[in-house]
C-alpha cells in the first residue's frame, strides 16, 4: 500500500482540488476502508455551492462502499477483505440530547462526523474511528453490488423517513422531489404496501425513473398545476375558509422552497408532513395553514441502516438504475457540476 492517497479537498464555493495526502493512520479501535464508490449527496451539493455545513480544507463524502484493508487490534467482528460502509457520528455524549440518547440532535454532529468535520470518502481511503459492527460500520451482503451499496446511507434516510410517517395501506402519499432519496422514499412506501404513492418533480428524467421504480402516478411540477392535479388524484381537502388536497402523508424531499410551501396545501387536515430535503434558501410558510389544518410535522434526520440493507438485499428498493453518472476522482468538479443539473443527472458517483 502506498503511503499517500488522492483526495478531493474543498477550498471554497465550487473550488474542489484533487491532492495527495498521507493515508490515515488507525488506532486500536479503528478500521481503514479502501473506497470503491462514493455518491454525491444533496448536502454535498449545498456545501460545494455555498460552503454550507463545512469549512475550508474539508474532504466531503459519506455515501460510500469499500473494502476493509486495516483493522485495529481491539476491533471485533470486522475482518480485512470484507466489503463494508460506515458513518462515524461524532456526538459529544454530554449534551442535553445525548443524555436522552437523541444523538442525531447533538449540536456537535455536523462538526465531527464522516464528511462533516472529519475526512470523508471522496478519497481513496477513509477511516472509521471506534468502529463497531452494526453501529457505525455495516457489512455489505453478497446480494448488494458495490454501486448499490454506496446508496445504503441515503436509503437508510428514506427508510427512517417512511417509518416516522407511520403509513397505512389505504393512505394517499405524495412525495415531492424524485432525486435518489425521494425515489427511495417512494419505493419504501410501496414496499410497505401503501396503495397510492404519487411523486411530484420538475425533471422529466427523474419522473420517468420514478415511474420505472414503481410510483403509481407522477406530476410534472413545472408543466402542471400541482395543487389542482393532486386535488384530481387524491381529492379536494376542505379546511377553514379554503380548499387544499387530501394527501394523508406528504414527504418533502426536494429542498425547493416552493415545494415546502405547497406541502401545506397538499396535506389534508390532520395529515402528516415529513421534511427530509434541505433547502439552500428559506421557504415562506403560511402558519395559518398549520393552525387550521393541524398537521403532524416531522423533521427526518438520520437513517435506519438495518432496514436499508434489508430493503436493498431483498430487492424491494433498487437504486443501481438511479445512478446516472460515474466520474473518476480527478474529475470531481465535473461530477459536482453534473449533479447540480436535475434535468441531466439522477445520482452521480465518484468511482475509484
Amino acid at each position: 500500500m502506498s503511503e499517500n492517497m488522492k483526495v478531493a479537498v474543498y477550498y471554497g464555493p465550487r473550488d474542489l482540488r484533487v491532492e495527495r495526502i498521507p493515508i490515515p493512520e488507525i488506532g486500536p479501535h479503528d478500521i481503514l476502508l479502501k473506497v470503491k464508490y462514493c455518491g454525491i449527496c444533496g448536502s454535498d451539493v449545498h456545501s460545494y455551492k455555498t460552503g454550507l455545513y463545512i469549512k475550508e480544507g474539508q474532504i466531503m463524502g459519506h455515501e460510500f462502499s469499500g473494502e476493509v484493508v486495516k483493522v485495529g487490534d481491539h476491533v471485533k467482528e470486522i475482518e480485512v477483505g470484507e466489503r463494508g460502509t460506515g458513518f462515524y457520528a461524532g456526538v459529544c455524549g454530554t449534551c442535553y440530547w445525548c443524555k436522552k440518547e437523541q444523538y442525531m440532535l447533538c449540536p456537535k454532529l455536523f462538526s465531527n462526523s464522516t464528511g462533516y468535520g472529519l475526512p470523508g470518502a471522496f478519497a481513496e481511503y477513509v477511516k472509521i474511528s471506534d468502529a463497531t459492527s452494526g453501529v457505525n460500520y455495516h457489512r455489505i451482503p453478497d446480494e448488494i453490488d458495490d454501486i448499490s451499496a454506496a446508496t445504503i446511507e441515503p436509503v437508510a434516510v428514506a427508510a427512517l423517513t417512511a417509518e416516522l410517517c407511520e403509513p397505512k395501506t389505504k393512505d394517499q402519499v405524495v412525495v415531492m422531489g424524485a432525486g435518489l432519496i425521494g425515489n427511495a422514499v417512494m419505493q419504501v412506501f410501496k414496499a410497505k404496501k401503501v396503495d397510492k404513492v404519487i411523486v411530484t418533480e420538475v425533471s422529466e428524467n427523474r419522473l420517468r425513473a420514478a415511474i420505472e421504480s414503481g410510483a403509481d402516478t407522477v406530476v410534472h411540477a413545472y408543466k402542471e398545476n400541482v395543487l389542482k392535479r393532486l386535488q384530481d388524484l387524491v381529492g379536494v381537502g376542505p379546511y377553514h375558509f379554503h380548499e387544499g388536497a387530501m394527501g394523508d402523508i406528504v414527504v418533502e424531499a426536494s429542498g425547493a422552497p416552493s415545494a415546502v410551501e405547497q406541502s401545506f396545501e397538499i396535506i389534508r387536515s390532520g395529515g402528516t408532513i415529513a421534511f427530509v430535503g434541505l433547502p439552500e434558501r428559506k421557504a415562506t410558510i403560511d402558519t395559518t395553514k398549520i393552525v387550521h389544518k393541524a398537521p403532524k410535522i416531522i423533521g427526518a434526520l438520520g437513517g435506519d441502516f438495518f432496514q436499508s440493507i434489508k430493503l436493498l438485499k431483498t430487492g424491494k428498493v433498487k437504486t443501481a438504475p438511479l445512478v446516472s453518472h460515474l466520474f473518476p476522482l480527478e474529475h470531481v468538479r465535473a461530477a459536482f457540476e453534473t449533479q447540480m443539473n436535475p434535468q441531466k443527472a439522477m445520482k452521480v458517483m465518484i468511482e475509484f
